[in-house]
């Protein structure tokens, strides 16, 4: 490595993807291996064909095709497990790339897995994918509980489906439970989510809104199912036929999907689930938190000036997010210069590891803006403190095992 690490710094990012196996789907009953999570590379006779490049992803009757616009630089090729068969499942290598940036520990989220919820399959196999990636992930990592935090994937096909698995790995040590950003059918503003912020509450685990999950996935959108009409199945099927020949990202997907993350934060603030539970905490993960300062201060606004139908708080809704909301940040000036606003204890970061808009394997030129823009006690906030008091990670038990990282480099 060119860049010397203090080995007094500890970087935890909050954010990194593990790829799913292919064998995966075999564990789900045969009647819902259909649905089940699919890549493929496309093979050419052009002898210029790229294959770090394009792929396909099926998920629930869903057909995506990943397709490269631009050739790879070659640290690209090291980026979305192009170079890596495994998809990050071969800890040695994993560690070595964890290694390279001096990142000491990682909370987990799937990859491809992101986007269930996104087609057309039914909620049984939904719930049955969730639980099949959730025993498969424990399995492969959590033996090493000092430098990874699996988050556990939540269905959120019904309120009973979501406690039963949230119970189920909680009862294992999990220490994060992974949902969606939104749930159109059931937005988180209803009091029928009682039961699950009541259950994270009690059990001291971290409620984990990951964007660009579920129904936020690729072409993504604002929309409320309550302002659709009655022909709403004949418009989704039109819909879904639209959407056919749309077979790569749009920068919807990454900056609408971004600001989906707004929800949960005005969601939980708003409908008095933080106010009733007090030491509920939650993150809301890759939507970068620029948005941040502006959504505390509308929602202190509209609470100040509305008198029409809002619910009223005992706290300003913004002290409300601060007591116990967290956002994570990546590659944010925005975020850092407007710190004076949020404070730095709301801010974890994360690289993304290993997708294309994250940082990795650079992360070094984004934490040290981290550093120039921060104090010295809020840049140890913000890249590790923070993370270790959410999901319990060991500050001196990853000091001291940092020289084991540095040596597999």
């Amino acid at each position: 490595m060119d860049r010397q690490i203090d080995s007094s710094e500890i970087l935890i990012t909050a954010d990194a993807h593990v790829g799913e196996p292919d064998d995966l789907n075999e564990r789900l009953p045969k009647h819902l291996q259909e649905y089940g999570l699919k890549y493929s590379k496309e093979a050419s006779d052009d002898p210029n064909h790229d294959p770090y490049g394009t792929f396909n992803l099926d998920i629930e009757g869903y057909s995506f095709r990943a397709e490269v616009v631009e050739q790879p630089t070659e640290i690209e090729k090291g980026k979305e497990f192009r170079t890596d068969a495994t998809g990050g499942r071969d800890l040695s290598v994993r560690l070595r790339h964890m290694a390279e940036e001096g990142v000491d520990a990682q909370v987990i989220f799937p990859n491809g897995g992101l986007l269930v919820g996104s087609g057309t399959a039914p909620p049984e196999f939904r719930i049955a994918y969730m639980r099949v990636y959730n025993d498969w992930v424990w399995e492969n990592f959590s033996a090493d509980r000092d430098r990874f935090c699996v988050a556990a994937m939540i269905p959120t096909e019904t309120v009973e489906a979501a406690v039963a698995e949230s119970k189920r790995m909680i009862d294992l040590g999990c220490k994060t439970l992974f949902l969606p950003p939104s749930v159109p059918w059931e937005p988180y503003f209803l009091d029928c989510w009682e039961p699950l912020w009541s259950l994270a509450e009690e059990a001291n685990v971290v409620l984990n809104f990951h964007v660009f999950a579920g129904n936020l996935g690729f072409a993504a959108d604002f929309a409320h199912v309550l302002h659709m009409g009655e022909y709403e199945p004949e418009r989704t099927r039109k819909s879904r036929e639209s959407f056919d020949g749309i077979r790569q990202e749009m920068l919807s997907t990454t900056v609408i999907g971004m600001a989906s993350g707004m929800g949960p934060v005005v969601h939980l603030t708003a409908s008095g689930a933080l106010e009733r539970h007090p030491n509920l905490r939650f993150i809301v993960t890759e939507a970068e938190a620029g948005w941040l300062a502006f959504t505390l201060q509308q929602m202190d606004r509209m609470q100040d000036r509305r008198h029409i139908f809002l619910r009223k708080l005992s706290l300003k809704p913004s002290e409300f997010f601060l007591r116990q909301g967290h956002v994570t940040i990546t590659d944010d000036p925005v975020a850092l210069n407007n710190i004076r606003f949020t404070g730095a204890d709301c801010y974890l970061w994360g690289n993304d590891y290993p997708h294309d808009e994250g940082t990795y394997p650079l992360s070094h030129e984004f934490i040290d803006q981290i550093r120039a823009a921060l104090s010295v006690e809020d840049t140890a906030k913000v890249l590790s403190g923070n993370a270790a008091r959410l999901f319990g990670f060991d500050l001196e038990r990853l000091a001291a095992r940092k020289q084991e990282l540095r040596e597999a480099a």
